[in-house]
């Protein structure tokens, strides 16, 4: 009974692992939490993930079923798996480098998938050991993994990318053409930060001129998180109007650190705004967009004027009411032009 337990031991796993993959391909098509919808905004050859994944799984089950029934299709479980797994080794560097968040989801199906190959491969070793199969015969099947693995790798850094609709929003001020961009990166609830809003007010129109201007939320107290969907919004949508809104917002945020749309919309209302329907996707974007702003130019606290030009490939950074004004922020960027 033992032995028989142990030679099956790989089968019931291979089993388990394909099924526990399409249940969480399932929840990661929910997007349940914060981090799954993060993914949501990236497609594979134009397919939702959560959707990718559950096909992938179903046809994992399948050929894990007929695969003691023909002989052909006994390494098909096997090239699947290992072309997987370099599809998750791209989407591990994605959720590291770019998303710049953890799913737990997405990273439990990137384990069950490398666990799965391990097992299916300790399995086959086995059986070339029972059949008393020829080192040349076990180097075909190294070889053929590590081949099926680079075109999965491949194929992700090919046919992953971002949804075109999930970059709506215009988070920019200023001259669209320009090479450089002026990120002047803040917290509502940050003291040293409302010390400089009356010159950042002042400067913004006429750095604008020559440059791209954006206003980017980082939220060293979290309640700043319940004022970015509106600041996203209206820098996006009321440019003309959006230094005078966003001296609106910095007033509620003496009054309430929780502001319901309601409150917003009395606080704008002298200006002749009224609040948008902002789609889930496009808050998100946004916010995903400040992420990388400060998590890339690595900003520890605010607030931080972060110039830089996509051209020469220079950045300069100003740190605190004391190093930034006008006349800093203007040498800033003639020193990352040249």
């Amino acid at each position: 009974m033992q032995g028989t337990i142990e030679k099956n031991a790989p089968a019931i796993l291979i089993w388990l692992t394909a099924l526990a993959g399409l249940a969480l391909s399932i929840v990661s098509q929910l997007k349940i939490c914060s981090a799954c919808s993060m993914t949501g905004q990236y497609q594979i050859f134009g397919m939702d993930f959560g959707w990718f994944g559950i096909g992938f799984f179903v046809m994992l089950v399948c050929s894990v079923a007929l695969r003691r029934r023909r002989d052909w299709s006994r390494l098909l479980p096997v090239v699947l798996l290992f072309a997987s797994a370099g599809a998750e080794m791209h989407f591990i560097w994605i959720q590291k480098y770019e998303i710049g968040q953890w799913c737990p989801v997405c990273l439990s199906i990137a384990s069950v998938v490398f666990l799965a190959c391990c097992v299916v491969s300790w399995e086959t070793f086995q059986n070339y050991t029972a059949e008393g199969a020829s080192m040349k015969t076990k180097l075909l099947y190294c070889i053929t993994i590590v081949a099926f693995f680079a075109i999965g790798l491949s194929s992700a850094i090919l046919g992953i990318n971002k949804k075109a609709d999930a970059a709506e929003l215009d988070l920019f001020l200023g001259k669209a053409s320009s090479a450089t961009t002026v990120y002047i990166v803040s917290d509502w609830f940050c003291p040293a930060c409302r010390q400089i809003e009356p010159a950042i007010e002042k400067m913004v129109p006429d750095l604008a001129k020559s440059v791209k201007v954006s206003f980017v939320d980082f939220p060293i107290h979290k309640e700043t998180l319940n004022f970015t969907p509106y600041n996203l919004q209206f820098l996006s949508f009321e440019k003309d109007k959006y230094l005078s809104l966003r001296k609106a917002l910095s007033a509620l945020a003496l009054k309430t650190k929780t502001p319901s749309e309601s409150d917003v919309q009395a606080a704008v209302a002298p200006l002749g705004v009224k609040l948008r329907q902002v789609s889930y996707a496009d808050t998100l974007y946004g916010m995903q967009s400040n992420l990388t702003v400060y998590r890339g130019f690595n900003v520890t606290s605010t607030p931080t004027v972060v110039v830089t030009n996509s051209k020469t490939k220079k950045t300069k950074m100003l740190v605190g009411d004391n190093q930034i004004n006008e006349q800093s922020v203007k040498a800033a960027i003639n020193e990352v032009g040249h």
